[in-house]
């Protein structure tokens, strides 16, 4: 464990078990979140506080916070939500077949629906025969949620629930590892966004403060090499502070909040910033150079800036009156 953590963000980390692989760390998933935090108008704010406070895990994610600031950390840790039920054994998986899988009804719902995390746009470099990306996932899933958070009409049980999840996918699906798969002669079945691909010589992520993770070295896959290239833990303040330190993005992409874009921007960003030297066709192992690391590190900051500033355009379009 890189840094000390307070007894009560302690608490809070040990009641939030993490998730597997397929999504940021929670460091990138509340950096997005403090982003979008910002840009919040007052009435939007108030909307989510009153959302978020219907979740189960609510009391958890106020633990430590600063008198007056439980509504930011509270939306902050929220955004990790999706991932922490992984792990949870009140919640059970379903297959993409099951008639639940799309389902949208709110906290009564306990499955824990990790294919809405990603969206696997195949692509092969080398003629292998790919297969569609299947469904539900991360692109049927957020018109859902985004409906429903505009509807008057939506009880606040359903609201919340679609909340916490709109804070989680769009973070997603701006990790461009969230949509593809790569299909090559070593993966016939696809390399699941970069979780099948091998590398080493990469250092730790930057920030670490999870005990889980941390003692461990740095990541071994691709996947998860993207994850936690900004940092790798549960405390509030790291990713804040990073927040506070990202590029501003262009305000043009910005207003953007189509996620059929986004999803696309990942796959073309996948095929011209991830898989490329020195990762080569297959699963390796390959050897990340330094500057490799410095251009993962570039993307995954501008694409976190970017998610946050789209986050906030949407939720003061749906929850702002």
């Amino acid at each position: 464990m890189r840094n000390w953590i307070g007894a009560g963000i302690a608490a809070a980390v040990l009641a939030v078990p993490a998730g597997p692989a397929r999504a940021w760390d929670h460091f990138a998933h509340m950096e997005v979140a403090a982003v979008a935090f910002k840009d919040l108008t007052p009435a939007t704010r108030r909307n989510v506080a009153r959302l978020l406070k219907i979740n189960p895990r609510y009391t958890n994610w106020i633990v430590g916070a600063k008198r007056g600031d439980e509504d930011r950390t509270a939306f902050m840790r929220a955004s990790t939500w999706a991932d922490s039920i992984k792990l949870d054994p009140r919640y059970t998986s379903d297959p993409p077949s099951a008639a639940t899988a799309g389902q949208n009804v709110g906290y009564a719902d306990r499955s824990r629906h990790a294919d809405w995390h990603f969206v696997d746009q195949p692509i092969s470099p080398d003629r292998t025969p790919v297969v569609p990306a299947r469904v539900p996932n991360a692109a049927t899933q957020l018109p859902l949620f985004r409906a429903a958070l505009a509807d008057p009409r939506a009880g606040d049980d359903l609201k919340s629930y679609d909340l916490v999840w709109l804070l989680h996918l769009v973070g997603d699906v701006h990790q461009p590892l969230h949509c593809v798969s790569r299909y090559d002669a070593a993966d016939r079945q696809g390399d699941r966004g970069g979780n099948a691909v091998r590398i080493m010589g990469n250092t730790p992520p930057p920030v670490c403060d999870d005990p889980r993770f941390c003692p461990f070295g740095p990541p071994t896959e691709l996947h998860a090499f993207y994850d936690d290239i900004l940092g790798a833990g549960y405390a509030v303040g790291p990713p804040q502070q990073a927040a506070e330190r990202l590029p501003r993005p262009d305000p043009k992409l910005a207003a953007v909040t189509d996620e059929k874009v986004w999803i696309q921007e990942g796959l073309e960003l996948a095929r011209s910033a991830v898989y490329v030297p020195p990762i080569g066709v297959g699963d390796g192992p390959f050897a990340i150079t330094p500057e490799y690391q410095k251009a993962a590190i570039d993307l995954a900051r501008r694409r976190v800036a970017l998610a946050g500033a789209r986050l906030a355009r949407i939720l003061n379009e749906t929850l702002g009156k």
